[in-house]
Formats: structure tokens, sequence, C-alpha cells
């Protein structure tokens, strides 16, 4: 192949704001695009590539996963390496399970699998995970297990029906992602069904450039690149990935390779010497950022510290250098020393050692016996307990439980119901234990799912919302209803990306909606004859409660966590505008959890919370019994 200087500045242009998007930046809120625009550059020269060696008819598959291997390999097993002592001495049982995990799933070439499994992309947790950003390799992998051997059995036929094979296969791919947002949204993001239509784009664009001379075309490059960086800039976590939007970052990748030249403006910028040397590092820079930034978080700084975070973002491009000179470059450089027999020996003993060490980790649940433990940590730690049915009858954009097969506990067609987001899964259970068998509760919860009961929207939350309401409305039996909603969160956006900062991530518009939708929602439930009790939001956490549990230095009689005042300013606006219906009873749980200075997450070696803004079991016990004095 010809060298294209363009397609390593193009590179830049993808792992910069991939890494920005990481460290927390909100100019960079759709950062996260620059995978796909990975995604395009890679079928494109991979596919140029085996074009290159069937025509020469030098192409074989030992040759093929030789050069994936020397490609791939030796940085990603350094990282990985270089990661194990961070995690050995600062994770929490829990996250060094999961990062065990992880070593076994990369080694298997299934991270994303593993990852859809666990959880999406966005949710916070994601953010102390350092192996995470290697589910685009897994992606990658997979599909380069299979798309060599379909080239080289349509090879024979000729370019044209090899060109409409992956054009077919592209297409079906993309509807199947524009179906899947909907209704399966962690799969569709991580699997390679969904993603397989981004390479097959940079295929296209090899194929259809396959011994033709670039014919440069300034607009349309140009268009490319805008198309690129309106989509970095522009676009957020709202945005549904993948699916039609992704169009604007794959297509604008295509028309940069088809029409980039050395005489286009867009060749002449991306072709600027920085971005180009930052392209030719891009990988390794790649690997190392979000390690960095997880170990960071885990050892408390906050992407709200951003000249920490700037600093981070400089450090993976110095070490990207390091392993790209010392260790991707050696490995990958013709007439290597290393032969490829030893490149298949190598990495299947590199791959035996990460899987053997993983599934020890994960046997060991964590190896807990890492840190030593006071009796006060482990009171807290074994209090800091989600609903056992949190699994079973949560609902899920991806799991919709019909308000018919609710939950019920202690005994069907009961005369309580609670109901909400998340944060009500708990709160049902706990409602329950203390009322005990005599009195039945009924549990209607989903997962991220804000007051939606006036929006005019069919996602799978209105949708649920709408017909939970009026399913409990007509049921005579229920005589109580508890509502409850992370409403700040609903109005403002998570705390975790701005903290100690307040968040503002929410449209005036989208405020109004949410707001007005809970007024509406406990005004319909009232007006049903029920006897309503809204449950406000429990203040949140700066930090997730294992996590903090693990890293404290003493053992402390109360755990402290955000200052009542900065949970007066983050509630302030619900405070003024929220106009509570006649009847309905408010609880604000803060009255037990605060006190004049601080919030507690917990306190004499019981956690009130299992994560940075859910109540556990011993905190919704809480808030439990002063919602059933109010039933009285």
């Amino acid at each position: 192949m010809q060298y294209r200087k363009e397609i390593d500045g193009l590179r830049a242009i993808a792992v910069l704001p991939v890494i920005l998007f990481h460290a927390g930046f909100s100019w960079f809120s759709g950062g996260y695009v620059g995978v796909d625009v990975f995604f395009v550059i890679s079928g494109y020269l991979i596919t140029s590539i085996l074009i290159d060696d069937l025509e020469k008819d030098t192409f074989s598959i030992a040759k093929f996963y030789e050069r994936r291997a020397r490609r791939i390999l030796p940085a990603l097993f350094f990282v990985m390496l270089c990661c194990f002592p961070f995690a050995w001495l600062w994770m929490a049982p829990t996250q060094f399970e999961d990062f065990s995990k992880a070593l076994i799933a990369i080694s298997l070439i299934s991270s994303n699998i593993l990852f859809w499994k666990q959880s999406g992309y966005f949710e916070p947790d994601t953010d102390f995970n350092p192996l995470l950003h290697t589910w685009s390799l897994g992606v990658e992998e997979q599909f380069y297990l299979f798309f060599p051997l379909l080239l080289l059995l349509l090879w024979r036929l000729g370019h044209r029906p090899i060109f409409y094979t992956i054009t077919v296969l592209s297409i079906v791919s993309l509807l199947t992602a524009e179906w899947g947002w909907r209704h399966a949204p962690s799969g569709t993001f991580y699997l390679l069904p969904t993603r397989a239509w981004e390479l097959g784009t940079g295929a296209l664009c090899a194929l259809f450039l396959a011994n033709r001379t670039l014919r440069p075309n300034t607009t349309l490059s140009l268009i490319g690149l805008l198309a690129i960086l309106y989509s970095i800039f522009f676009y957020n976590k709202s945005v549904p990935f993948p699916s039609l939007y992704t169009l604007v970052p794959v297509g604008g990748t295509a028309l940069i390779i088809l029409y980039g030249s050395s005489s286009t403006l867009t060749t002449r910028l991306l072709s600027n010497n920085l971005l180009v040397s930052i392209g030719l590092i891009s990988f390794s820079a790649y690997l190392w950022h979000q390690p960095l930034f997880a170990f960071s978080r885990i050892k408390g700084i906050s992407s709200s510290d951003w000249p920490y975070m700037a600093g981070l973002s400089l450090l993976s491009l110095l070490l990207a250098y390091f392993s790209w000179k010392f260790i991707e470059a050696p490995f990958r450089r013709r007439g290597s020393l290393v032969s490829r027999k030893a490149i298949f020996a190598a990495s299947a003993v590199a791959s035996l050692a990460f899987i053997t060490t993983g599934l020890y980790g994960d046997a060991t649940d964590g190896l807990p016996a890492r840190i030593n433990l006071s009796p006060l940590q482990q009171s807290y730690l074994a209090t800091a307990q989600a609903s056992p049915y949190r699994k079973k009858c949560h609902s899920n954009k991806s799991h919709v439980i019909p308000p018919e097969q609710a939950c019920q506990y202690n005994q069907e067609n009961g005369s309580v119901a609670v109901f909400g987001d998340s944060h009500a899964v708990e709160l049902a259970y706990a409602i329950a234990d203390i009322l005990g068998a005599e009195t039945g509760v009924r549990h209607f919860s989903f997962s991220d799912c804000a007051p939606t009961y006036l929006s005019n929207t069919d996602t799978p939350c209105s949708t649920w919302t709408r017909n939970t309401i009026d399913y409990i409305s007509r049921q005579d039996d229920i005589k109580k209803v508890v509502v409850t909603y992370r409403i700040q969160a609903a109005l403002w956006g998570d705390h975790q990306d701005t903290y100690p900062a307040l968040p503002d991530s929410i449209s005036p518009q989208e405020k109004y909606d949410r707001l007005h939708s809970l007024e509406a929602t406990l005004d319909i439930l009232s007006q049903a004859g029920k006897q309503v009790v809204y449950v406000a939001q429990s203040p949140e956490l700066p930090f997730f409660m294992n996590q903090e549990v693990y890293h404290l230095d003493d053992s402390p009689r109360v755990i402290k966590g955000v200052s009542r005042s900065w949970w007066e300013h983050r509630t302030a606006y619900f405070r003024r505008h929220f106009s509570s219906p006649e009847n309905v009873i408010t609880i604000r749980p803060e009255a037990w959890l605060c006190d004049n200075d601080s919030c507690f997450a917990g306190k004499d070696g019981k956690s009130f919370y299992f994560d940075d803004d859910h109540l556990s079991l011993q905190g919704a016990h809480l808030v439990a019994q002063q919602i059933i004095k109010s039933f009285q």
C-alpha cells in the first residue's frame, strides 16, 4: 500500500477526543465517536492489505493473524501487565474480581461480551474499570476472525460481488443497530453484529479504491472532517449509539478516505506533523488512557479536577510514545528477530498466564485477603447490600416487566405499591420486610427512568410509566402507593461527572417536563383514591460506598458523605418549583441521613448506601420506617 500521511492524522483526530471524553472534559461530549472513526480506518487498511495479498496470490491465514498478533498483542499485554500491581494494591475485592474476569475475557477476545453482560458503557461505575476500553479490540478481532475467510471465499467471483455482499451485510448490521438501541441498548453498543457495518464501511472504501487512482475532492473531504468534528462536539451520552446517528462520523471518515489527497485542504490539515506523530502512537495512547483515569478515580481523583485529568491525558501520550518505540515498533518492524512461530508461542503463553491469573482472582471473589480490614470496616461492607430481588424484579430498557407481572412480596394482590426508578427497589423490599407477612407489597420499578407520565414519546421507560400508573390506578386492592425517583439527577444530571461542582446537563424544557410529570403522577394516583406517599431523593455520595470503606485509613464511627450545604444547593430548584398535590405526604430522607453540617454514608458499622446514590437495605429501612408511620 502507498502510505497516506493523512490517515495517521485522522487517527489523532480519533484518539484525542476519546481520551478527553474519558477524562471528563465536557467540550468533548461526543468524544466516544473516535472509536467509530478507528473502526472505519481499520476496515479500510486491513481490507486494502488483504486485497493486495489476494491479487498477488500471497494471502495466507497464518500470515494475516501473525500481522494482527504483532500489531495488537505486545502493547496490549504490556499494558495489562502494568495494570496488575495497581489493581492488586488499590482495588476493592468486587473491583478486583471484575478486573480478573476482564483478564480472562481479553485473552479470549471477548471483553466486549463480558462488559455487555456487566453494565452499560456510560454507567458511572465504568469510570473505575481500567480495561473497559478493550471492548473495541474484542469487536475488531471478532470481525477479523471471519472477514478474511469471507473475502477468500468470494474472491474468485470478482470485486463487484464482494462489494455488493459487504454492502448488504453492512446495511443489515446498521438496521439491526437502529432496532437494537431501542430494545437492547447495551448489547447494541458492545457486540459485533451491530458494529460490523462500521468496519464494513472501511472495507467498502478499500474495495472502491482498489486499482483506482485516488480522486481528490476538497469539498467532500472537508465535509467529512466537519462531520466528524460535529459529532465530537455536539453529540453526548443521550445520543443513541450505534444507530443512524453514527452515520455522521462513519460517513465523514469514509469521505476523507475516498476523497482526501495531498491536494485537498483536509489532507493538508491532517498531515500536520504533530497530528501525524500522535496518530503513529494512537493505538498505545488508546491502551494507556483508560487505566490511568480509572486508577486515579479509584484513589479519589474526580473528573472535575481538570488540571489533574489534563496531566493524565498528557501522560497517556508520553507512555504511548514509550510503548510504541520500545514495544510496538520492534515487533512490527520488517525483519523482526521474533519469528512467526515465536510470536504465536509467546502469545499463547501470555494468554494462558492472564487466564490462569484471572480464574484465580475470580474464584477467590477478588482476593479479599489482600486487604487487612478492621471489624468496623467488615461491618460496613456487610451492610452495603442491595435488595436480593433487584435483578429479578427491576425493569430496564432490555428487560421490561409488565405491571401485571410485577413482583409481589409477602402475599399476592397486596394493598401497598412502590413505584419509581431504581431508587424504589430497596424501599419496596424494606417496606415489605417491616410490614411482615400480613401485608402484601407490589414492586414497580424501572432503571434510569425519569418521570415521563406527560411525555409523548414511546420509549420503553415512558410506555412502561403510563401503563403502570394506569394499572395501579385501576387496582382496587391497592390502597397505598409510595412513589420515589432520583429526581435531582433527572432535573440536573449525574453528580459524579462534576462533584464538588453542581451538574447542569438537562435542558430547561426537560426539567419542566419531568417535574410536571412527577406532579401529574402523584395527582393521578391520588385522584384514583390511593393514599400517596412521595419519598424525595436521598442525598448522594461523592464516592462509591465499598470503595470508600476499603480505603479508610482508620475505623470511623461515622462516614461522611456530601456536605449539607451542597445537598441544599442541589435540591434548591426542586424545593422552589415542586408543587405537591393535595393529600400527598412528602418524606425527605435527609431528615434522618444528615445533620446540619453533613450527610452520612454510614454510622457505627452500618452502611446506608451500596453505591454512590442508592440506599442500602440498611438505609432503606430507616426511610421505610418513616413511610409506614405516615400510613397511619
